[in-house]
């Protein structure tokens, strides 16, 4: 049987780290991007359900955090696994997105290593 890839939604504003973000997990998982918290929503809304987000926490229109609180409160992205990715340290921010649920909070610019052994960990239980 084959195996399907993962799919990553990643949500950045910068068109820079969208490519950066395409090309290194594009390799190995089918990633779809949108510049901010609200086209993610409205992606999500069509009935897309990835295995896993990483997001930006300071982006127009509908910030990180924004759409955190969107999608813990709904029932069908509550468990969808996130990783944060921001270039802001506000330990107040990083302890509502943890109480909110995520996964992991990488700092940029970030270790692609890192991001990487974190997306694996995340998926491994998964892994037959």
């Amino acid at each position: 049987m084959e195996n399907k890839k993962k799919n990553i939604l990643v949500i950045e504003d910068h068109e820079s780290i969208r490519l950066l973000f395409s090309r290194f997990l594009g390799k190995q998982y089918d990633v779809v991007t949108k510049q901010d918290g609200f086209d993610g929503l409205v992606w999500l809304s069509y009935g897309n359900i990835p295995d896993l987000i990483i997001l930006d926490m300071s982006m127009p229109r509908l910030s990180g955090l924004d759409f955190l609180n969107n999608i813990r409160t709904s029932g069908f992205f509550h468990d969808i696994p996130v990783i944060i990715v921001s270039g802001e340290e506000d330990s107040r921010i990083i302890e509502q997105c943890h109480q909110l649920g995520i996964e992991g909070f990488i700092t940029k610019p970030f270790n692609p290593i890192k991001l990487n052994a974190k997306i694996d960990n995340i998926f491994a239980p998964t892994i037959n």
